[in-house]
């Protein structure tokens, strides 16, 4: 029986950069016997949040422990109904899934994705990026910072840089929820979170589910509902022509 209250999972990993031996600075190809072993990159935080709750929490190599983080994460993800993320699908998640095999951990199960990034997208804007689009919808901003240099200070073991990478991750996850109650009826590829209740909204449960007109196909018609809460649409069961 499906979960009447499905949890959906906010997250936003942070990496270190890879260090490498190069003789020069313009025009470079770095392959990977130029890597200096044991400072290939990686994760270096991850930020969570549940959907609906407001304190994100950061687990962090400097705090927690590498094996610790991602042992954390790990069972969230195996808890979670849904994963969402700005871009996770193709930054995130694969490279969580690197870290656990590099672990010796099993997966957790495969996450259904709604991935915010691939809706922001199709919105016309001149930029995609977070940094742009969640000022521009006027839900806040990401936390400045002073660029790689913070990055350096981190992996340096700076307490000040660290207590701000932090706070940077966490901001990232909160604007996830903000940008998701924006979005939302935008949605087209919403994975189903309600009950089974075939009149309720797929995106948030509510059965204030209105029907406006049908949609049809070359074999069949839907008949065609918009939710009054949050303003997603869905479609009824396929239906053939007399």
């Amino acid at each position: 029986m499906p979960n009447a209250s499905p949890r959906i999972l906010l997250l936003d990993i942070e990496t270190k950069p890879a260090l490498a031996y190069t003789f020069g600075i313009r025009d470079q190809h770095i392959s990977h016997k130029q890597l200096v072993p044991g400072q290939v990159g990686g994760i270096i935080c991850v930020g969570c949040q549940w959907l609906g709750e407001k304190r994100a929490t950061v687990y962090s190599d400097w705090r927690d422990g590498h094996l610790p983080m991602l042992e954390r994460v790990h069972a969230l993800l195996s808890e979670a109904d849904a994963v969402m993320g700005f871009n996770h699908v193709s930054f995130d998640m694969p490279r969580l899934q690197g870290e656990f095999l590099l672990a010796g951990m099993l997966p957790p199960p495969p996450p259904t994705n709604i991935d915010l990034y691939k809706t922001t997208r199709k919105m016309g804007f001149i930029s995609n990026k977070l940094d742009f689009v969640a000022p521009l919808l006027g839900i806040g901003g990401k936390v400045k910072h002073e660029g790689l240099e913070m990055w350096i200070a981190v992996m340096n073991g700076c307490p000040k840089a660290q207590a701000k990478m932090s706070r940077y991750c966490a901001q990232d996850v909160r604007l996830l929820g903000d940008l998701y109650a924006c979005v939302k009826p935008y949605i087209t590829t919403h994975p189903h979170m309600a009950d089974t209740k075939r009149d309720a909204c797929g995106a948030c449960g509510s059965t204030r589910m209105q029907s406006r007109g049908i949609a049809r196909t070359k074999a069949s018609y839907r008949t065609r509902f918009q939710c009054q809460a949050c303003g997603s649409w869905q479609l009824g069961p396929p239906k053939r022509a007399a």
